[in-house]
């Protein structure tokens, strides 16, 4: 069983979250991209967002975070 997440991990995925706006899901790479442009993320995020796989659509900020390598709670302890 994997731990719960560290206080840090939760306030780095919750900091991507700022900068996905709900308009950009479901979206691929290139709208989430735009989407985070457009609400002046920093370059940080930006370059995590660019590392996402080009094709891929995603739905929410945890398939995002999962897809850039992070882990998420497991959804059956809640």
């Amino acid at each position: 069983m994997e731990p719960e997440l560290t206080h840090d991990e939760v306030e780095a995925r919750s900091r991507l979250g700022r900068f996905i706006p709900l308009a950009s899901l479901p979206g691929d790479r290139d709208d989430l991209v735009a989407g985070a442009t457009d609400l002046n993320a920093p370059d940080d995020v930006l370059a995590e967002l660019e590392r996402l796989p080009e094709d891929e659509l995603f739905e929410t900020v945890s398939e995002v975070w999962a897809a850039l390598g992070h882990r998420n709670e497991d959804a059956t302890r809640r």
